[in-house]
């Protein structure tokens, strides 16, 4: 379900923006729901080692909506302090 919607937006986002370059902003449950629609190997552990490099910033190349390119380019790293 909140794949299916954080998908939607980015398809959304991609057919309005094509051929240019943008930049967008998210939190990282909806970010780890993306990641894992393109590498469905792409999991709870993943998402676990990035909670704790908040801000974390990943560029994402695209060729219409097919991911075409995915690096890794700077975090902070911290360590989660939740439950």
């Amino acid at each position: 379900m909140v794949q299916n919607r954080n998908m939607e937006v980015l398809n959304e986002i991609l057919s309005d923006n094509q051929d240019k370059e943008i930049v967008v902003g998210t939190h990282g449950t909806a970010l780890s729901t993306i990641l894992n629609f393109y590498d469905n190997s792409f999991g709870c552990e993943e998402f676990l080692r990035i909670i704790d490099w908040m801000p974390y910033i990943i560029e994402l190349d695209f060729e219409a909506n097919k991911l075409v390119g995915k690096y890794e380019h700077c975090h902070v790293e911290k360590e989660f302090k939740g439950n």
